[in-house]
């Protein structure tokens, strides 16, 4: 990743932080010019490097200060109680004309400071907080994982060269939040929709960045009889594909395409744009079209989705076209997926998938 102008902030680093700046042209942040737009973004614990949720908001910054000449700063906090001195220390300096957060583990902090801050101007991705001045970002999870459920529950059943006979998937979570729980339950109904007697196992690394942890958890659950995992885990998700080579089993990416990290076992990726989310706050703000409230999008949207791009495992021809059926539905409206593990049983016999 190309940083320009590097800086570092003493406040945040005698927090065991590091912030970070990034321009355009040479130019560094500071507000060296006095019309330049001046952005900061406060990253999710696991920092850059996670080829996942961090990069992906970097990337998206990135690209913004290519095409609109901006410069940012970015914080990397090693955990969930620096997040609120993050924000401060950026609202504090009263030079930014938008700060960024993410995830709804950073809600807590954006609401405290937020407060204090009545006319700053904030955006948080992958956050449905409603707040004065706050543009809250975020997709509809159920619908991000349900595809790659639809595959794990017909490909536990198929002849794919890696599947078993068993009957059984699984889900990883990073860290155990709501919008990732949504995750959880759309791949789980996935799933379950197409094949009612298969079983889901979950479980939670407490970490976007143990890839050994998640590695020895998706290790037990290829030995449970998983053929297909999903992670939903930031960077520790990096564990669950070494998991899924060395026990010669599937795997499902989030995010960005990740199909290309291991080919041979990642069999698809729960896609999310989170990067185009990003560019797209700040392309409002020089646009002049920013607006607070809350800004929720999904499959109709294609703000989510499924892509076996990049991937060598081959889809057999009857699961593709089974997914395409389905998320035709979804888009449609046709077909609307729970979001709560309370729902999801009454919504199971609810609905229950038949070929057309």
């Amino acid at each position: 990743m190309k940083k320009l102008g590097l800086l570092c902030m003493a406040g945040l680093l005698a927090l065991s932080m590091t912030a970070c700046s990034s321009g355009n042209g040479g130019q560094t942040t500071g507000g060296d010019t006095d019309d330049q737009i001046n952005v900061a973004i406060v990253l999710s614990t696991g920092g850059l490097g996670d080829k996942n949720f961090n990069d992906m908001s970097y990337e998206g910054l990135t690209k913004a200060a290519e095409d609109f000449d901006i410069s940012f700063q970015y914080v990397e906090p090693e955990s969930a109680s620096d997040f609120e001195a993050a924000y401060r220390q950026f609202a504090d300096t009263g030079m930014y004309d938008l700060i960024i957060g993410l995830a709804t583990d950073q809600n807590d902090a954006l609401t405290a400071v937020q407060a204090d801050y009545p006319d700053q101007k904030f955006s948080i991705i992958d956050s449905s907080i409603e707040l004065p001045n706050v543009s809250a970002v975020s997709t509809k999870w159920q619908e991000q994982t349900f595809l790659c459920g639809v595959y794990a529950g017909l490909g536990t059943l198929s002849a794919m060269p890696k599947a078993n006979e068993d009957n059984v998937v699984g889900v990883i979570l990073g860290m155990d939040n709501p919008n990732l729980r949504a995750g959880v339950v759309g791949f789980e109904a996935g799933a379950r929709y197409v094949n009612p007697d298969c079983e889901v196992l979950t479980a939670t690394v407490g970490s976007f960045s143990d890839s050994d942890k998640a590695k020895n958890i998706a290790l037990s659950m290829y030995d449970r009889g998983a053929d297909f995992i999903q992670h939903i885990a930031g960077a520790s998700g990096l564990g669950v594909f070494g998991a899924a080579k060395e026990a010669d089993r599937y795997a499902f990416g989030v995010g960005g395409n990740q199909n290309d990290i291991e080919p041979d076992v990642i069999a698809a990726t729960s896609i999310r744009n989170v990067n185009e989310m990003v560019y797209n706050e700040v392309k409002a703000l020089v646009e002049g079209t920013w607006t607070e409230g809350v800004k929720i999008s999904g499959l109709a949207e294609d703000a989510v989705g499924y892509s076996n791009e990049l991937s060598n495992v081959e889809v057999p021809e009857d699961i593709a076209a089974a997914i395409e059926e389905i998320k035709a539905k979804i888009q449609s409206g046709e077909l609307v997926i729970c979001e709560t593990e309370d729902e999801l049983e009454s919504w199971l016999t609810a609905n229950q998938y038949t070929a057309e």
